[in-house]
């Protein structure tokens, strides 16, 4: 006659006694706690042979526990498995074992973010609001509304109702990744994703990262599992590569929170923009901060949006996005950087001016200035002859692309002409290049569409100031660019355009002079002997077709090249990144950021005007003795400046093109307060580059082969791409 089987219930004693940790109490009573020593050291590492006595690999996870608590399993794990420490851990006295487990980090919250390389498994343990609001909630539309009315076509409507419960399976799916880890004593839960192949693993988010395709990712491993004879790449298929982007979703937000959250973080920045490809908007978001001294550009998240793209809409998408990720974010951010679109700029309702109502201290405003200097350009262009001009280029750029005989024989095709001013720079390039050839071939077969003589005058007059003007927005256009670096390079800029136009400042002197021509505030002028000197400049074409016009063609030429000219830097002169609440320009310059600027600024100056500015802000995060080292180590800076002349000449080799981290890693240490300091200012985004870039590599990864890819599994892509930067900085 069997014994009834007793369920020893979990005893309070056998947390100190064995070094469990009670982990659940269910209604019904069910109990579960976990062993401590494989939470904070990790199973022993035991080789399998002859010798060891054991027959089976060493195991990586956390063993746990449930009804019946018996204590010979406790003792058998514990000796089977952490045989040194459970051996010391019994000569510990009552009050030394409730602090054994203070001082050591837990297995999970050590190398790269949650990740033990000395197992062939990770443990990915991810916040709670991560995976519920961001991953749960954001990412998935919410399809239990009305499909539609009572007259709708039954057909329609079947199809409304299969695609939404397709949706829902792919949540629930997506949500199955992630096991819910609830801590009673503290009251908490958290998030684990278990990835039990960790090479494999790597080995696809890599192949992902590089542009590859899930299919030809698995097939890759498989092929490398193949070639190599390693049985651990066994089993990929594209199903689990799927499983494994959207897991690192999670764990790339995470560990952005983690380095927002750092110490050495007192600041970091924004930029965002949307766009639409294949009917799906989205609303790409990037940061910028200085984790450690170190400088850096990250991608945030690629929000797909389901609602109207109001300001109001995006505001209240990305506060739930940045309470999830970050809660303390108002107190951090210092900059927002956008576009010149009314929905991001808007004085009242604009999504920048609603962020910056939100946040708590005083966030700088940047409007892109690339985007401003297209505006410029645009306007410049459209100037020229009432927009005759650049009309005529963009005619004759349609014409020569839809000449397939031409095309065939040049073995070249005219570029487009976008909706970017840059390429403007494009077109009349290839005009130039191949004028001979355009012109003979449209004189045979189309003459009523050859551009005029005063038209090509024009063209190779004005070519060279787009051309210069697109050198610098390519410069503009680094995503490690200052807001100092930046003013520099426009002003350049100008300087360039003024000096090759010949144009003279004459500070508003009412001038009447035939020989000039003025700008309609009187504020430059140009020599037309020096416009004429610049048409000739451009080559003997550009000569004859010239002499070959009239008096009063040559005048007005000279005349709406010279407009052009001044009309353009004046509008350059009021190209500002900084903005106000109105969006309209600062007249304060950037703070300075780079050891070349800060060692040519007096320690009170550097107080009075730089540290105070931002001391209530950085005083949140810093202790007054960390802020007073900044002080002091910007005191020492400018004495090893004038002192040290290794370091003097290599801080005076610095350009606007050196990088912040560049400039900073040049100096010996002693000066990391100075440099997170400088860097939390340095973290505001100069441009929205690098979110153009993401929009790229979105229309580029949702081709009209994967149209029906999860959001979910596009924003694991993104993560992919970056995943080495994280894993480096949290090392």
């Amino acid at each position: 006659m069997g014994g009834k089987k007793v369920a020893t219930p979990f005893q309070s004693s056998h947390i100190l006694q064995y070094g469990m940790e009670l982990i659940t109490t269910e209604a019904n009573g069910a109990q579960s706690c976990r062993c401590l020593f494989c939470v904070h050291q990790g199973r022993d590492v035991v080789e399998v042979t002859g010798d060891s006595g054991r027959k089976r690999k060493n195991r990586t996870d956390i063993k746990y526990f449930t009804k019946p608590f018996l204590l010979h399993q406790y003792r058998h794990h514990l000796e089977g498995q952490h045989k040194e420490s459970w051996m010391l851990y019994q000569t510990l006295s009552p009050d030394e074992k409730k602090s054994y487990f203070n001082g050591m980090a837990k297995r999970t919250n050590t190398l790269h973010n949650y990740m033990d390389l000395s197992t062939a498994s990770i443990d990915y343990v991810i916040q709670n609001s991560i995976i519920e609001t961001i991953i749960g909630d954001l990412f998935f539309r919410d399809d239990d509304e009305d499909s539609g009315d009572d007259n709708d076509d039954e057909d329609a409507a079947a199809a409304i109702a299969k695609k939404a419960a397709k949706k829902a399976k792919e949540k629930v799916n997506a949500m199955k990744l992630f096991v819910k880890n609830v801590n009673i004593e503290m009251g908490t839960y958290t998030y684990t994703a278990t990835i039990k192949n960790e090479m494999r693993f790597e080995l696809a988010m890599d192949h992902v990262g590089v542009g590859m395709s899930f299919r030809q990712t698995a097939a890759a491993i498989d092929h490398a599992r193949i070639r190599t004879n390693t049985p651990k790449l066994q089993g990929m298929n594209d199903l689990i590569v799927t499983q494994s982007v959207r897991v690192l979703v999670a764990v790339g937000l995470q560990m952005i929170a983690r380095i927002i959250d750092n110490p050495s973080v007192w600041a970091f920045s924004l930029a965002g923009d949307g766009s639409t490809h294949r009917g799906q908007s989205f609303f790409d978001l990037r940061t910028r901060v200085c984790y450690r001294g170190f400088l850096v550009n990250l991608h945030l998240v690629a929000i797909p949006m389901f609602e109207r793209h109001t300001a109001q809409n995006i505001f209240r998408m990305l506060v739930k996005f940045l309470d999830a990720l970050y809660p303390n974010w108002r107190a951090k951010l210092i900059g927002f950087s956008s576009d010149g679109e009314n929905t991001m700029t808007g004085r009242h309702g604009g999504l920048v001016t609603l962020i910056v109502k939100e946040a708590e201290n005083d966030v700088i405003r940047i409007w892109c200035p690339p985007h401003q200097i297209d505006i410029v350009v645009k306007k410049s262009a459209e100037c020229v002859f009432d927009g005759s001009w650049v009309k005529i280029v963009y005619d004759f750029s349609v014409y020569l692309r839809a000449q397939n005989n031409l095309i065939i024989k040049m073995k070249v095709k005219c570029p487009r002409k976008a909706n970017r001013w840059a390429n403007l720079g494009n077109v009349l390039k290839f005009y130039k290049q191949y004028r001979r050839a355009l012109i003979e071939y449209t004189t045979e077969n189309n003459p009523a569409k050859l551009p005029t003589a005063d038209w090509w005058v024009l063209t190779y007059a004005l070519a060279p100031a787009i051309d210069t003007i697109n050198v610098t927005i390519v410069q503009l256009q680094s995503q490690s660019l200052l807001i100092a670096q930046q003013e520099e390079h426009i002003q350049s800029l100008i300087g360039s355009l003024t000096v090759l136009f010949s144009v003279e400042i004459v500070d508003g002197v009412n001038n009447h002079d035939e020989a000039y021509v003025s700008y309609h505030d009187q504020s430059m002028r140009i020599a037309s002997a020096a416009i004429i000197a610049h048409i000739e400049d451009q080559g003997s074409f550009a000569q004859e077709s010239y002499e070959g016009l009239n008096e009063v063609d040559k005048t007005r030429i000279v005349k709406e090249i010279s407009i052009y000219a001044m009309t353009l830097i004046a509008g350059l002169n009021d190209v500002k990144a900084e903005r106000n609440d109105a969006n309209r320009a600062l007249d304060q310059d950037a703070a300075p950021v780079m050891p070349a600027q800060l060692v040519k600024m007096r320690p009170g100056v550097f107080v009075k005007d730089v540290l105070a500015v931002r001391r209530v802000h950085v005083t949140k995060f810093w202790s007054a003795v960390k802020v007073d080292m900044v002080e002091e180590e910007h005191r020492q800076l400018v004495k090893l400046y004038k002192e040290d002349t290794i370091i003097h000449d290599a801080i005076n080799k610095h350009t606007n093109t050196t990088t912040f981290n560049d400039a900073w890693d040049v100096l010996p240490s002693g000066f990391d307060n100075l440099r997170a300091f400088s860097g939390g200012l340095a973290s505001v985004l100069a441009n929205t580059t690098a979110v153009e870039s993401d929009f790229s590599i979105l229309k580029w990864e949702l081709d009209e082969f994967r149209s029906s890819m999860m959001h979910l599994s596009l924003e694991g892509i993104f993560q992919t791409k970056q995943r080495r930067l994280l894993v480096a900085l949290l090392r």
